[in-house]
């Protein structure tokens, strides 16, 4: 095999030690994401409560795209980890090939649906009253989806490799530039909330082109994408799409069952309602990230150490991702219960949106409760990928989101306030997470004994 890099000799070596090297630049990124989006939503704050919920109501169609990039790049990577583990070099730059042109054909694709049926769509989803605003904003930002497509399929392929570093830079980049970019077209260009889409992908084409340097142009990676004679290879697109097409409707199911629950959520105050929840859940978002950047990371390390038949590092190393994800997790728990009225100022400071502070404030109180049992469930799930089990992870985020819609509606339609809502989110995540993890134990403890009595 090629000369490893620096990033596959981490993903190869001392687990807990590639946990720790891999999970750090992964929670970098996202935190400097989710917080590139919060200040997305604190500069659209200006515009007032309209513009704010706006940008709430188009969040899980935009996830949707995340959704399809990140499976494509999740199935990516546990398929060329696995060959990287089983020193396939050239297997695994075929995969990386696939995945990339599979990204442009499904980003195209997804764009064109949208920008069709984008009006009905934001009008069954909660669009209300503020649907001239939701077209504003989701027309670019949609519209354009293909590139927000390539930027989590690219994350993927580079984490696949162990090169954390790089995904960070890219994403970080993207997220620097975003939030220079917002002030600037959303109030010196006065375009309003459309500037916050179209700052939004600008940055992210900025964020592509540098992978697309890395791998293309300097063709300094590890992996290679052989674009010469390209032609897809049924094959090798039902490997990565065994854990892939089921990542990307785990995540298009995150979406749905939010778009819903922006529904019920109105049932309960169709005045605020949907700015408290979206809002609230953007800053859930931020602090589920140390747990969920563990469950990236243990991915590629899980299918390397599968590609090589290593089963004691399999074990070593999803035992240490679930004891750093709960105890991040604590931490950010008791974070929140003590600065929740610091977390929710940031997007109160407007007057007319100042009236929000105090059920803001217990919402994030409320639901905080759930982040450590949530730390059970992310690496749990991000292992069913890594065994190329895509399917049993769908089915626990099935089990999470289909709880959700039913005890949130049963709250909002008997006790009917916002505090009852978040009664039904918290019982809902816990119940999914416990699932999860309960499950893997089961199939991890039948895979290691398979494996042993093979050996004997």
């Amino acid at each position: 095999m090629e000369e490893e890099t620096a990033g596959v000799r981490t993903l190869l070596g001392n687990p807990k030690k590639a946990i720790i090297m891999m999970a750090i630049p992964i929670a970098i990124a996202n935190i400097v994401q989710s917080t590139n989006n919060i200040i997305d939503a604190v500069w659209v704050a200006g515009l007032g409560t309209a513009a704010l919920a706006a940008t709430g109501v188009l969040f899980p169609y935009f996830f949707i795209l995340i959704g399809i990039g990140n499976g494509i790049g999740v199935g990516a990577s546990q398929a060329i980890a696995r060959r990287i583990g089983a020193k396939d070099k050239e297997g695994a730059d075929r995969v990386a090939a696939q995945a990339f042109f599979l990204t442009l054909v499904a980003g195209l694709i997804i764009s064109v649906l949208y920008l069709i049926a984008l009006e009905p769509l934001l009008a069954a989803t909660g669009a209300g009253d503020y649907l001239d605003e939701c077209v504003a904003y989701g027309a670019p930002l949609l519209g354009s989806g293909v590139v927000v497509v390539f930027c989590s399929m690219f994350s993927g392929l580079l984490r696949a490799e162990g090169a954390a570093k790089r995904a960070m830079i890219t994403q970080l980049l993207g997220a620097v530039l975003n939030i220079i970019f917002d002030p600037i077209f959303i109030y010196v260009l006065d375009m309003g909330v459309a500037g916050a889409a179209w700052a939004t992908i600008l940055s992210m084409v900025l964020s592509i082109w540098l992978a697309f340097y890395w791998y293309i142009i300097k063709k300094d990676t590890f992996i290679r994408i052989p674009m010469r004679g390209f032609r897809f290879n049924g094959e090798l697109i039902k490997d990565i799409l065994k854990v892939g097409a089921p990542a990307s409707l785990e995540m298009i199911l995150i979406s749905l069952c939010a778009m819903a629950t922006n529904v019920i959520v109105l049932i309960v105050d169709a005045e605020n309602g949907v700015a408290i929840f979206t809002t609230g859940w953007r800053i859930l978002d931020l602090l589920m990230i140390p747990a969920m950047s563990i469950g990236f990371a243990l991915v590629p390390i899980g299918a390397a150490a599968l590609g090589a038949r290593d089963f004691d590092k399999m074990k070593v190393a999803y035992k240490y991702a679930l004891k750093v994800s709960v105890g991040l997790s604590l931490v950010m728990m008791l974070l929140t219960l003590v600065i929740a009225p610091l977390m929710v100022a940031m997007f109160t400071y407007n007057d007319d949106v100042s009236h929000l502070e105090k059920d803001l404030t217990t919402f994030l109180r409320m639901c905080c409760v759930f982040l450590p049992f949530m730390a059970f469930g992310f690496p749990s799930a991000s292992m069913f990928q890594a065994l190329g089990k895509g399917l049993q992870s769908l089915c626990s985020a099935l089990v999470m989101n289909l709880l959700r819609i039913p005890l949130c509606y049963i709250a909002a339609i008997t006790v009917g306030t916002m505090s009852a809502l978040c009664c039904g989110l918290i019982a809902s995540e816990i119940g999914g997470s416990m699932v999860t993890f309960l499950w893997c134990i089961i199939v991890l403890r039948k895979l290691f004994a398979e494996n042993k009595a093979v050996e004997q």
